[in-house]
């Protein structure tokens, strides 16, 4: 007995040990400065270590729940209302089977009511009554959501109509609108995950984000895609659009060639295929210098027909 007392100790030093591993000085410290003297300002900074910490381990997804539930906490109990809404958010869509889900959409769905966006608050609702029906968030949502929300897809859709409309910026976008609509698009994703409208509604928003140049917004849409909806018809294309936009707007060339050869090991047949190969033989190259290659080849085949 005694000797199986000491394994599981030494099981558990390791594990424990194995554990803090992961986490760096600056993640430790921060931690502890919060531990010590938990207020507004020591919370901020071990938030911003806990998302860094997320970023690190983005394919451990028990330690980015984990992790997220953690954060939530320190936002709530420090009133860090914008954090809260982000974690909740995390939480509902890397662990929707949690059986805290339905509450934590119908929180979410009350914070955003409350900072005046009623699109978003009703989606959420309408996905508690839809999707929970029975039970006391249900109920509460139904007597919190627009009594006028019936079709939800025509709901968003009346929520994009307003993108070209009114007072627009450089690039022919109503910008609140257009992020109303991005909101409702990933809200609807977030609280009917296994719906087929779910990731064509994420592509829709990403198009919207790509126009109006908001990269992180559309960064992260674009990973959602790929990694909930992997046998979405699109899924391909935003493949190679995050190869793109990675080399092009981001100036990334080394994301950028993982992704092109992602796309190619994962859709070596696909129509976009020629294309990818392209962008990746001349990765890191100039406009100046591909539009030389081109006209080169075009030379060079007309030189062949004469």
């Amino acid at each position: 007995m005694k000797q199986f007392l000491i394994v599981l100790l030494s099981l558990c030093i390791y594990s424990c040990a194995e554990t803090d591993n992961r986490f760096n000085e600056a993640y430790k410290l921060a931690e502890k400065a919060y531990s010590d003297k938990p207020e507004l300002a020591t919370a901020t900074k071990y938030i911003d270590q806990i998302l860094e910490a997320i970023g690190q381990n983005s394919d451990d997804k028990k330690l980015v729940v984990e992790l997220s539930e953690k954060a939530y906490q320190i936002a709530k109990d420090n009133k860090i209302a914008s954090k809260q809404r982000g974690f909740l958010f995390s939480l509902i869509k890397e662990d929707y089977s949690n059986d805290k889900t339905k509450s934590r959409i119908l929180e979410l769905a009350n914070q955003m009511s409350a900072i005046k966006r009623a699109g978003t608050a009703n989606i959420l609702y309408k996905s508690l009554i839809e999707n929970f029906a029975g039970t006391e968030e249900a109920k509460i949502a139904q007597n919190k959501i627009d009594p006028a929300v019936s079709n939800l897809n025509n709901y968003i859709i009346n929520i994009g109509e307003g993108i070209t409309k009114g007072e627009v910026d450089k690039f022919g976008l109503n910008r609140n609108a257009a992020l109303r609509y991005v909101d409702a698009c990933e809200a609807f994703a977030l609280s009917f995950p296994d719906s087929p409208q779910a990731p064509a509604n994420l592509y829709k928003a990403a198009e919207i984000a790509k126009t109006m140049n908001t990269f992180p917004k559309l960064m992260s849409i674009y990973d959602w895609v790929i990694e909930k909806y992997p046998n979405f018809e699109k899924t391909p294309t935003i493949y190679f659009l995050k190869g793109f936009v990675l080399e092009n707007n981001l100036d990334n060339d080394v994301q950028a060639k993982k992704v092109y050869e992602e796309f190619i090991a994962k859709f070596p047949n696909h129509e976009l295929r020629d294309d990818v190969d392209f962008l990746l033989e001349h990765l890191g190259k100039s406009e100046e210098e591909i539009r030389a290659i081109i006209e080169a080849k075009q030379k060079e085949k007309q030189d062949i027909v004469q």
